[in-house]
């Protein structure tokens, strides 16, 4: 709700820690901090640093972000696709295409929050900036897997000393 636009030129990562669980329940101003962490122009460079892994020392951590999305065809999940349709022939070329190449792409700012419960999401899409679509932890793909590996299988970086005990 604090940016506008849909044109988020880097991807950014923020601790959340939890000032009144009660408030977060109701809603209130102040129940939460949020803290500003890193920011990069690739989503996956900024959660895959290992200077990322700081985020796991609040109570959740947000990555935001915004892009291209496309519609995923879920068609080939029910096995009702014919093998001659030249249209589902299109519809499998569209398939193979980046977002951002899709005839039915849409701009969309996406809110990722991942905690000891899990993954949740928040989109927004540009042509229907009103319009809220939340996803509490049925998300797939390379997005939800990164945020999920950052919170609960970041890699831990030691250093050692060389000096004799």
């Amino acid at each position: 709700m604090s940016l506008d636009g849909f044109d988020l030129k880097r991807a950014r990562l923020y601790g959340i820690s939890v000032v009144d669980a009660g408030g977060v329940d109701r809603l209130e101003d102040g129940a939460l901090r949020i803290t500003f962490l890193a920011e990069h122009g690739d989503v996956y460079e900024l959660i895959d640093a290992p200077t990322s892994a700081i985020a796991r020392m609040f109570d959740a951590a947000v990555v935001l972000t915004c892009g291209w999305a496309a519609p995923i065809d879920r068609s080939g999940d029910s096995g009702d696709k014919e093998e001659n349709d030249e249209e589902d022939d299109e519809d499998d070329d569209d398939e193979n295409l980046p977002p951002s190449q899709h005839p039915q792409r849409r701009r969309v700012r996406l809110v990722v929050v991942v905690g000891d419960q899990g993954v949740g999401s928040v989109l927004r899409f540009a042509d229907t900036p009103k319009e809220i679509v939340t996803d509490a932890g049925s998300a797939r793909g390379s997005l939800a897997d990164a945020v999920t590996n950052l919170w609960f299988d970041s890699p831990v970086h030691v250093a050692r000393s060389s000096s004799a005990t």
